[in-house]
């Protein structure tokens, strides 16, 4: 079963994607609670890695809570990842350099499967580029304390079901924010994040059918 999953997903993976239509069914109300507005022509790239795992015959995917700071993601959970750096090679080098450094996983083992459409994110000026992998068997997690809090193992199954979407309104630095959320664990996975697993959930639930006319498919980044 989990083989013939990451096939599909693969050769999905080759298409038209969702893009930003899926990817904003997830987007909160307000994008920027900043107070400096980013300037986009010094937008830096960064990746993050949606890495597949089996644990007990059951497919999961790993999220950070990254450490308290002074920043703009202090405490929020995301997926492991960061900023492109002149010793990387490509943004795919990125996400497997930061997955190893964050979390301990090497990438050894990973089936590289492809990527989906890149995101911005406002508050950090950062034009993030998801990949994914699969790996076979249960990681050992090995986290950085200093970037990471925690670790909140997600079922695939769990992240995909319609009940698992909720809603919260609350300030965000100062700003009224509507924003819908995965409940994985009683943990809000909102955001950036959320929407980076919208478009990943619309392709897995139209793996075997011919995908919705509702998202306009492409390849190109979401608008700013």
């Amino acid at each position: 079963m989990p083989d013939n999953f990451i096939h599909k997903l693969t050769e999905r993976l080759k298409e038209d994607l969702p893009g930003a239509c899926a990817q904003n069914k997830m987007s909160p109300s307000v994008r920027f609670t900043g107070k400096v507005i980013p300037n986009t022509n010094k937008t830096r790239e960064s990746s993050v890695l949606i890495l597949f795992y089996l644990k007990d015959n059951t497919l999961y995917i790993p999220f950070i809570q990254r450490s308290r700071y002074d920043g703009p993601h202090s405490g929020q959970i995301s997926l492991p990842g960061g900023k492109f750096e002149p010793q990387d090679k490509n943004l795919l080098e990125t996400a497997l350099r930061e997955t190893w450094e964050e979390i301990g996983v090497r990438p050894d083992k990973m089936q590289i499967l492809g990527n989906l459409t890149s995101t911005y994110i406002p508050n950090s000026n950062y034009n993030v580029t998801p990949y994914i992998a699969y790996l076979p068997e249960e990681p050992n997690f090995i986290l950085d304390s200093f970037e990471v809090a925690n670790i909140i193992e997600a079922e695939v199954a769990q992240l995909i079901a319609p009940e698992t979407i909720d809603l919260f309104v609350k300030k965000v630095n100062g700003v009224q924010v509507e924003a819908p959320f995965f409940n994985i664990n009683n943990h809000q996975i909102w955001g950036a994040t959320a929407m980076i697993i919208s478009e990943l959930k619309e392709l897995i639930t139209t793996i075997d059918t011919i995908p919705s006319n509702s998202c306009n498919a492409h390849n190109g980044q979401e608008s700013r």
